[in-house]
């Protein structure tokens, strides 16, 4: 997969301070929280596993149940947290954060055949703490996934290490854990399938006037180091060139190879495949080589879009509105979900004629939760051929759409700048996250 980002770090975000309960209404789906014991959940998640294996079905938490076409994935992110979601070899792959009971982020996955889900396999994790999870497909075919690690230590914003590792699937099982760093703090990361662009400080500043944007093999050597202060995520990478944006939520984009920064006048700016697009004032432009395709979606905060062999999927939203268009000449909306909090951060795959469509959101009334919800939505059979290429992308942005069906979850829009804000707030918290995690550990 071309162009893939995480701009998340390994964080507790804390700052979140949301009262009251919230509901998801959905095909099939009743939820309702913040009246529910603990108590009576585990009692209840384990009364279904004990119905299932009754009739030798299985069964994830009470998360997802198999054979739906909109569900939740985990309750239990939180949203300074990042995801991914890609296909591979027939399947559909999305692996997340979740949070322990202490508190601590985690790795987990769940991999989709149709709308069946099973536990994904998970790589040999060595740390105090794993979140932020990037999966790549890289160009010799195989699935990689890079996260972002805190390994064994004590630590304060001094010393405070987030190292970026990564691991190779092979035969359904995760190969050895490589190391990309060894110290400082892996702040965000992409990659194109053929390297790995990491935004990187070698000590922890808070101003962030110390980054090193790097370009690494998959195998973990140092291809080239550009010294760019001001550098707090990068929102995709393709041949060479990286999108980046910096503490004041300006972008640029970054010719590894010639060192050239390039400002970016734009809201949302990123890779999907090969194809560079941006999106400004309700208008999103796809850039293909000297072709340059431009679609208007009037009212939408933000869209990105997914490229597909049959053409493009776009993905649009705006506060209280998630759109889904396809694009092969005409622009046809495809289907709205109905969006209830905000603000959310959308990732999509396409598996021959079905739309994955994920989305994170905080939860109201739990002190920063988060909630990912997969849609699963079958595509129109297309007549004309666009684009010759498949591949899967993950976006923060905002949109609208006109008409179709609407199906009510939960969501809304996220401003670009949220990024930055995140970023640079929650690195804060991670100190002391992980120093309460290695008191406890016996290393």
């Amino acid at each position: 997969m071309v162009g893939e980002v995480n701009v998340f770090v390994v964080v507790k975000l804390a700052f979140f301070d949301l009262k009251g309960s919230w509901t998801i209404l959905g095909p099939g789906v009743i939820y309702e929280w913040g009246s529910v014991p603990n108590s009576d959940i585990a009692l209840f998640e384990d009364e279904l596993q004990q119905a299932a294996q009754q009739f030798q079905q299985q069964v994830i938490g009470s998360d997802w149940v198999n054979g739906s076409t909109f569900g939740i994935i985990t309750n239990n992110t939180s949203f300074g947290y990042g995801y991914s979601i890609t296909n591979y070899n027939g399947l559909v792959y999305i692996y997340y954060t979740e949070l322990t009971p202490s508190g601590v982020a985690v790795i987990r996955g769940l991999v989709f055949n149709g709308t069946t889900a099973i536990r994904a396999p998970l790589p040999t994790f060595n740390d105090l703490g794993e979140a932020s999870p990037l999966l790549v497909t890289l160009n010799n075919g195989s699935l990689m996934m890079l996260w972002a690690g805190v390994p064994m230590g004590t630590y304060n914003l001094n010393n405070l290490t987030i190292l970026l590792q990564g691991s190779v699937l092979n035969n359904n099982t995760w190969g050895p854990v490589v190391n990309y760093t060894k110290s400082g703090v892996a702040m965000s990361y992409a990659s194109d399938g053929e390297y790995i662009y990491l935004d990187y400080e070698p000590r922890l500043t808070l101003t962030y006037n110390n980054t090193v944007l790097e370009e690494l093999t998959p195998t973990g050597a140092l291809v080239k180091a550009l010294s760019i202060p001001g550098i707090v995520g990068i929102t995709g990478a393709s041949n060479g060139l990286v999108v980046v944006q910096f503490i004041n939520g300006t972008y640029a984009l970054i010719n590894m190879n010639t060192g050239a920064v390039e400002p970016l006048n734009t809201s949302t700016v990123g890779f999907s495949g090969s194809l560079f697009y941006y999106y400004y004032n309700g208008v999103l432009t796809v850039v293909n080589g000297t072709q340059r395709l431009v679609i208007s979606l009037p009212g939408f905060v933000d869209a990105f879009p997914v490229v597909w062999r049959y053409g493009l999927v776009v993905i649009a939203w705006r506060p209280g509105l998630l759109g889904v268009f396809t694009w092969n000449g005409i622009l046809r909306s495809i289907i709205n979900y109905t969006l209830s909090s905000s603000p959310i951060v959308p990732g999509a795959t396409i598996m021959h004629y079905v739309l994955y469509l994920a989305w994170l959101s905080p939860l109201n009334g739990t002190n920063g939760r988060g909630v990912i919800y997969l849609a699963i939505q079958p595509l129109p059979h297309p007549i004309i051929t666009i684009v010759p290429n498949t591949t899967s992308t993950t976006k923060t942005t905002s949109t609208t759409t006109t008409t179709s069906t609407t199906k009510k979850p939960t969501l809304s829009a996220v401003p670009t700048w949220v990024i930055a804000a995140v970023v640079v707030a929650v690195v804060l918290i991670i100190a002391v996250l992980m120093i309460k995690r290695s008191r406890q550990s016996p290393w």
